[in-house]
């Protein structure tokens, strides 16, 4: 008897009966429902359970996927690297200046505030403008160079968490600020601490002209530098 003979005896049978009857025999299943047997279709208006498996491309599409991982490009990649920089070179440099990195070389004491190393073609007399710096947690050491020649012309030292003021010639400068903790001599100023930065403006001191210069670092600050990456020159 084939398929076709033994359902159609099945159905009659369930015709006289009244009665369902479940026949599951690996993956054929069999319900009175309205619906030809060993059907797998389901309609809504006729209460099926099995539903076919929908692999349309409105079905596909409604699907949830997880969605794809963003991946930084090449010129985003550059930026947050940049971003990166302006953070760590900024406190690298902090770190350096307050002696938190090893330094093997000698010590020597570090000149009290408002000592200075002077060019000697420089009249003390003729210095009649002043110079106040307040400094930081660093050792310091501000030296003024001529303008058009780039001679220096005086180094002023001043000791960490101090206040001193001076006099300096008169003149148009480029001034240079190094910093450190330990001091050795100045022929290697403070050795692995020592940071050099150069002021952009220009510095000009007038006859009587005071300027202020306060060595703590804060976002409001006007006193504007660039990092000066060269070893500052020893000064006799």
């Amino acid at each position: 008897m084939g398929l076709a003979d033994r359902d159609y005896m099945r159905e009659r049978h369930r015709q006289r009966t009244g009665a369902t009857k479940w026949n599951e025999r690996k993956t054929r299943v069999e319900m009175d429902d309205g619906m030809p047997l060993g059907s797998a279709s389901w309609v809504a208006d006729t209460g099926g359970w099995f539903e076919r498996k929908n692999r349309g491309f409105d079905y596909q599409k409604g699907r949830w996927r997880p969605g794809r991982q963003a991946r930084p490009g090449a010129v985003q990649k550059w930026i947050i690297a940049l971003s990166a920089l302006t953070f760590l070179i900024p406190g690298y440099r902090e770190a350096k200046r307050n002696g938190w990195f090893p330094d093997m070389q000698p010590a020597v004491t570090f000149p009290r505030s408002g000592s200075v190393t002077v060019n000697r073609n420089v009249d003390p007399h003729k210095a009649t403008a002043r110079l106040r710096v307040t400094t930081d947690q660093a050792n310091a050491v501000v030296q003024l160079y001529d303008r058009d020649t780039d001679e220096h012309i005086i180094s002023v030292y001043f000791r960490r968490d101090d206040e001193a003021t001076l006099a300096v010639p008169p003149g148009e400068y480029r001034m240079q600020i190094v910093e450190g903790y330990t001091w050795h001599g100045p022929a290697n100023y403070f050795g692995s601490s020592t940071t050099a930065d150069t002021v952009i403006a220009e510095m000009r001191f007038g006859q009587q002209a005071i300027h202020g210069i306060d060595l703590h670092r804060r976002p409001n600050g006007n006193l504007n530098t660039r990092p000066n990456l060269a070893t500052p020159t020893a000064r006799d």
